[in-house]
């Protein structure tokens, strides 16, 4: 089979080749996908790298967390799964970019049948990690003002529209005038920080001096300080990303500022399964299964109500990964890119 492998250490463009290699083998409790699409995540260009990344692999291997086919393939308890049109988090958030892919069956998850392969390709870990971020640890209610730092990226752009979907005051960060015209469309008033000098004098504005209730942080480093000072008292922050900090978040942050603002921090990651305690020294401390399907069960009412979609920002090939990565890097992508594999049902531009 085809797959995008990161053979060296380096830039995606030195790093990535695509490669023929054995279709992987199935274990219990997993089911093979027959991958149509599958899509890029930011932390893909420091696994490309071997700096931080949540998940790191060991060279060769292969990159890609979500995707979107058919299981051709199942282990022991997930025969019920063969024949059928899925979405699903690789094993171990990689192996996703190849023809063949492997996942747990606690993150594999009927597709959305409102959605075509590319489409769904870009839903499932932008949509899942914004559900439990906003319903799940957050507990968002109508009314409510919600700050969406990153408002055009993938995970951005889900946030915003749950955001809106619950009946919040949808406020998002975005970078130069077509991201904010996307968040727009999307339903949030936007401060462009490329023209704003003070992110916490416009927050402030639009909220009458009170702050966010909630803020959801897809970039993280430096300014996550002051996005704390954009929070209302008693209100929530959720890192949900790190996308500009070269440590990937693993620096930590001044807690004092977190008690001086009277603020609570919330942690999200998305992943389902029960781990053994041991685990927890690293500290991963994952969502039972049955979060992930009531999560998805949710998902899939407010994609048939018309309420959300993912927002495919562009469509390429596997030769094209790593161009696609630098332009990541570089902020020149919006929503989600999702690379065709084999046999997918097409959509173009920004859905």
């Amino acid at each position: 089979m085809k797959a995008v492998r990161v053979v060296r250490h380096g830039d995606p463009a030195e790093a990535l080749e695509v490669q023929d290699v054995p279709a992987p083998d199935v274990g219990p409790g997993e089911v093979r996908i027959a991958v149509s699409a599958a899509s890029l995540n930011f932390g893909d260009i420091a696994r490309c790298r071997g700096t931080v990344a949540s998940v790191m692999g060991q060279i060769p291997f292969t990159l890609g967390m979500d995707v979107c086919g058919v299981v051709d393939a199942a282990g022991e308890g997930a025969d019920e799964w063969v024949g059928r049109r899925v979405v699903a988090m690789a094993k171990q958030s990689l192996g996703g970019l190849a023809e063949f892919a492997i996942a747990p069956v606690t993150g594999t998850f009927e597709a959305p049948p409102t959605l075509d392969d590319v489409t769904a390709a870009a839903f499932t870990l932008p949509f899942h990690v914004g559900y439990l971020a906003l319903h799940r640890r957050a507990k968002l209610t109508a009314g409510e003002t919600l700050l969406v730092v990153g408002g055009a990226s993938a995970v951005g752009t889900a946030v915003i529209q749950l955001g809106v979907a619950a009946g919040a005051n949808v406020i998002a960060i975005a970078g130069g005038p077509e991201k904010a015209r996307l968040c727009e469309e999307l339903g949030a008033s936007v401060i462009d920080h490329t023209t704003t000098g003070d992110l916490f004098d416009e927050v402030n504005a639009r909220t009458d001096g009170r702050g966010a209730d909630v803020a959801v942080d897809v970039v993280g480093g430096e300014q996550t300080e002051v996005i704390w000072t954009c929070v209302a008292r008693e209100g929530r922050y959720v890192p949900v990303g790190f996308n500009d900090d070269p440590q990937s978040g693993l620096t930590g942050r001044p807690l004092r500022k977190v008690s001086m603002g009277n603020i609570s921090v919330l942690g999200v990651i998305l992943g389902y399964g029960e781990l053994p305690v041991d685990f927890r020294r690293f500290g991963l401390n994952m969502f039972p299964a049955e979060v992930g399907r009531d999560v998805h069960a949710a998902l899939l009412e407010l994609l048939a109500s018309g309420s959300v979609r993912p927002v495919v920002g562009r469509r390429i090939a596997m030769d094209e990964v790593a161009l696609a990565l630098d332009d990541h890097e570089r902020r020149k992508t919006m929503g989600r890119t999702v690379v065709v594999i084999s046999g997918a049902s097409e959509a173009t531009g920004v859905e």
